[in-house]
């Protein structure tokens, strides 16, 4: 299979190709909003990215938008590298921690030589708010808040070693995310082609010090001082958000791209940071009505995986292991824009995009994405 740093690649050049062509056949008449300033169209449904799509669109000098998305997403199963894994098989893997001291609760153990806590199923909630404003014409600032909620389930298995279950149990985390804060910089446009650049920076705000309860091995529920590295709910460190962004419209049709990457720049307080992320994506979308709006978005994903390690991250599950973190992925979504024209509901905006990943190759024992879901409502003024 190709990689996903070759698929973005192939991604960019695609949309590069879009605009070449586009740029030839276009009228070299600049397009302008409904307030008269150069560039996006906020009046059509389809003037905003799919809602998947984060910081894809300017506002005017001035101008208010406030936000709120519900993403949700799915994982089911466990894989390595390409292939499905079953939970029996995870369980006689030897587990690279063995040997090492752990606790549980007032309970001090060691590490079995095999998983005996299996991830089967887990359901991601990520509540997002956030406001972007004009500064100038030219200048976009934008920021967003998060609130999570993890609930996994896992499968225990009895003693040290071999294949008899003790039962499932479901875990879980929330509480506040990382704080993203970005600026939205406009670059030179070329008839209907906008280009922009995002500036970003996330914000430690997230706790990476969560704590929980698991199903052991003897039967009992007991508290650890760590929860694995999947349930932990930020990174630990200021991160830069760098991108760049290009829509273009044209009659009914609108399209675009978008590269984006999260670079870690050092270790957080536990001596670990989360992996480098770089993501591609493309999309095409149609007006139907002044209402209404659908797209078809694919997005490629490379993550590079977690470097170095928290010691109180430890025990007999693959989600203990920062070894098996990273890996590349593509998604395939559709979505679907709804614009209020009038009274009340003009300039507010509900959309609904829903994906599942084509393509998964992870690094070492990792959950499989099943499916994703976001829903989100803004509001410009």
């Amino acid at each position: 299979m190709i990689s996903l740093k070759l698929t973005s690649l192939i991604l960019l050049a695609s949309v590069s190709a879009i605009t070449m062509q586009n740029i030839q056949a276009a009228d070299v008449e600049l397009q302008t909003d409904h307030t008269g300033h150069v560039g996006h169209d906020h009046s059509r449904p389809d003037s905003h990215a799919p809602l998947g799509v984060m910081g894809d669109h300017l506002m005017g000098k001035g101008e208010w938008m406030t936000s709120y998305r519900l993403m949700y997403m799915h994982m089911d199963g466990m894989r390595s590298d390409t292939n499905n894994i079953s939970p029996d098989n995870v369980a006689v893997m030897p587990n690279s921690l063995a040997g090492e001291t752990m606790r549980m609760g007032s309970m001090i153990g060691t590490v079995p030589p095999t998983y005996r806590v299996v991830p089967i199923e887990m359901d991601m909630y990520m509540h997002m708010v956030g406001t972007m404003y004009g500064l100038t014409d030219d200048v976009t600032m934008a920021v967003m808040f998060s609130y999570l909620d993890y609930k996994m389930k896992s499968r225990t298995y009895q003693g040290m070693m071999g294949t008899t279950v003790v039962g499932d149990y479901k875990g879980k985390s929330e509480g506040i995310g990382d704080t993203k804060v970005s600026a939205l910089i406009r670059l030179p446009s070329y008839g209907i082609h906008n280009f922009h650049f995002n500036a970003g920076v996330s914000l430690p705000t997230g706790s990476i010090k969560k704590s929980g309860n698991i199903l052991a091995p003897n039967g009992m529920v007991v508290s650890i001082d760590r929860l694995g590295y999947n349930m932990q709910l930020g990174s630990g460190t200021v991160d830069l958000l760098p991108g760049f962004t290009y829509t273009a419209k044209k009659e009914n049709l609108s399209w675009g791209g978008q590269a984006l990457a999260a670079l870690r720049l050092y270790d957080n307080s536990e001596d670990y940071h989360l992996g480098n992320v770089i993501e591609g994506t493309a999309w095409v979308a149609n007006r139907w009505q002044d209402w209404v709006s659908t797209s078809a978005r694919i997005s490629a994903k490379s993550d590079s995986g977690i470097k170095g390690r928290d010691d109180k991250i430890t025990g007999g599950s693959p989600v203990f292991d920062p070894d098996n973190s990273g890996g590349e992925m593509v998604n395939l979504l559709l979505g679907v824009n709804l614009l209020g024209t009038n009274g009340w509901m003009k300039n507010q905006r509900l959309a609904l995009e829903v994906g599942m990943p084509v393509y998964e190759n992870v690094d070492g024992l990792q959950m499989s994405q099943d499916w994703t879901a976001t829903l989100g409502w803004q509001a410009s003024f």
